[in-house]
């Protein structure tokens, strides 16, 4: 529940530290990666040596992308969108940096700045989209797996391994608790795959 507190504080600051700008004739450097595991999704567009990217899993692109009224196939696009103040800054004193390889290389490609509430140009994504849309790229799911299933996990490997858990009168609360929690944190990630 803490993370997803966390992410939601962070979408409400960032939220209230976006700046709105427009682009005209935007190149469309869109691309999707298969495998027999999974299909990513990279939305790229780039105008004067600035590339702005989001990355979806597939088909969980979610309700955000579908509400773009984009043409995604189209080479050059006239957009609208919102960025962090802190990467418009970036952006204004060109301090985008390269990206690297592995070994801290320099690569031909200029680090992307995350967008949000995209659309047509001049056409504004409404509160509650843009702050939905930021909200999905500040929560990763799967650390919400990791906070999940690790304590479950904990306790199963002290069971095998023979360390005493202290069993308390009030167990059948704590379960229900347990239970309740896990429900709620379902939820909210299947909302978070859906937008």
């Amino acid at each position: 529940m803490l993370y997803t507190f966390y992410t939601i504080a962070v979408s409400l600051y960032d939220f209230s530290h976006v700046k709105y700008i427009t682009w005209k004739q935007a190149e469309n450097q869109s691309s999707v990666y298969s495998s027999r595991r999974s299909t990513t999704v990279t939305y790229n567009f780039v105008k004067d040596n600035v590339r702005i990217s989001r990355k979806y899993p597939g088909i969980l692109e979610g309700v955000n992308t579908w509400v773009w009224g984009i043409n995604k196939e189209d080479q050059k696009l006239d957009i609208s969108f919102f960025i962090r103040e802190k990467d418009y800054i970036k952006i204004e004193n060109n301090e985008i940096a390269y990206r690297k390889d592995i070994f801290g290389g320099k690569l031909n490609e200029l680090e992307s700045i995350p967008f949000f509430g995209l659309r047509n140009i001049n056409v504004k994504a409404n509160e509650m989209t843009l702050l939905s849309d930021i909200w999905k790229y500040n929560y990763h799911w799967w650390v919400f797996l990791i906070f999940l299933l690790v304590p479950q996990l904990l306790k199963f490997l002290a069971k095998k391994i023979g360390f005493n858990t202290t069993e308390t009168e009030n167990k059948s609360k704590f379960t229900k608790m347990n239970d309740y929690i896990f429900w709620i944190l379902s939820i909210i990630n299947i909302i978070n795959l859906i937008i």
